[in-house]
């Protein structure tokens, strides 16, 4: 037979022993607060599991009230550490499972029954394990196989406590042991924790390559992907089979005059340039493309589409807009503009160096046409678009020019 006062204290040493382990993490690094949280949970299991087991030597109120309450209250903690893990808020509502116990405590029938007190106990802890299952299967990360087994094993651990509970602890009363536990009880909730630790840890190891992923293809200044996530996307967007009959588009864009900004009005002012014009881009392209920070002042767009004269007017839009935005400098605000260099391919047929290059040499064409211009290369001529903000005259000769290039690009994308 299972003797339960020493598994109790055999549980709190463990756990108060994880506890630990996590607070020395949290210490080292005290912004990683989900650290303390799980700290937290496993501190409250450990203390509550010893006063559990002192059933017998202290008054009922410490073993009964307030060590379980404790106890439960770990699913307030660990749920508040998943919580602040995934930058989620943290309401009330984690300390469901406790709060509930100690309503049930108010009633008489079930304060005074062992059963009703263990029964009661493993249908709260059987609302926490689904509630820390419902935020697993509801994260933010990617929905992986991991995440899937470790809320399914947590919804089984939760309907084994209440089942095990309701069908061997009335026979084990019969035994007049303080603490109605045995070995089948222990044992089963025992390797469900090692299972739940074992798969959770893998999940989390999961999550933080991910993140660090992440980090390696973002630009931290911007929150954009780096030229590293361009060269990720680009086979993506190949192989995906909705844009196997779509043009892809490659718009290189280029700040105007950047290294005066900075010179002029200092690298922060500079900075705050860029991270507007990324905002911009957010609104205007959002997700029918991918943006990147290519280097410096010089970002790249891909955009697959099928109306070649819609995805210029997006890209220029950029352009058009962003030179309506202010930023305040030294001496008082100031405007920006942007070069834009484009090329467009049939998907099937991309070839990002190619690409680039091509785009790379209307970017140059935009900027020796004088900056604040968006310039096609068709793969024959860069073509200047023509625009009604710089104020040109649809008279002139040079906008008659650009104009019966336009007329040329749309028989390109109508081709």
């Amino acid at each position: 037979m299972f003797e339960a006062q020493t598994g109790m204290l055999l549980w709190s040493l463990e756990t108060s022993t994880l506890a630990a382990l996590l607070a020395v993490l949290w210490l080292h690094a005290p912004s990683k607060k989900h650290h303390l949280f799980f700290a937290c949970g496993f501190a409250a299991v450990g203390i509550g599991s010893a006063l559990v087991s002192q059933r017998g030597y202290l008054a009922d109120f410490w073993t009964i009230i307030v060590g379980n309450t404790l106890a439960l209250s770990a699913f307030g903690f660990w749920l508040a550490g998943l919580l602040r893990l995934e930058r989620r808020k943290i309401e009330g509502w984690i300390f469901i499972p406790p709060l509930l116990w100690l309503a049930f405590m108010f009633l008489p029938p079930v304060r005074d029954s062992v059963l009703a007190r263990v029964l009661v106990y493993h249908l709260c802890a059987a609302i926490g394990y689904c509630t820390i299952a419902g935020v697993v299967l509801t994260s933010r990360e990617p929905l992986s196989t991991t995440r899937k087994i470790f809320a399914a094993a947590l919804v089984i651990h939760a309907l084994i406590g209440p089942l095990t509970a309701a069908l061997i602890i009335p026979y084990n009363m019969l035994v007049g042991q303080r603490l109605p536990l045995t070995a089948p009880v222990a044992y089963s909730a025992a390797f469900s924790f090692v299972v739940l630790m074992m798969i959770a840890v893998k999940m989390f190891m999961e999550d933080n390559e991910r993140r660090l992923h992440r980090l390696s293809v973002t630009d931290h200044l911007t929150g954009v992907l780096n030229r590293r996530g361009l060269m990720e996307a680009f086979p993506r967007i190949k192989k995906a089979p909705e844009h196997r009959s779509s043009q892809l588009m490659l718009a290189l864009f280029d700040i105007d005059h950047f290294k005066k900004i900075n010179d002029r009005h200092g690298h922060q002012c500079g900075d705050d340039v860029l991270v507007q014009f990324c905002a911009l881009v957010d609104r205007i392209v959002g997700v029918k493309g991918t943006f990147v920070r290519m280097g410096g002042e010089e970002f790249a767009c891909l955009l697959t589409h099928s109306d070649l004269n819609a995805a210029l007017r997006i890209v220029d839009g950029v352009r058009v807009y962003f030179a309506r935005l202010s930023t305040e400098g030294i001496g008082g605000s100031f405007s920006s503009t942007v070069s834009i260099g484009i090329y467009s391919s049939p998907v099937v047929e991309a070839d990002l160096d190619l690409m680039l290059k091509m785009a790379d040499r209307a970017l140059y064409a935009a900027k020796s046409a004088g900056r604040n211009r968006t310039v096609f290369n068709d793969g024959v001529a860069n073509v200047v678009l023509p625009a009604d903000d710089r104020g040109e005259d649809p008279h002139d000769n040079n906008a008659d020019r650009q104009v019966a290039a336009l007329n040329r690009i749309a028989a390109i994308g109508s081709a």
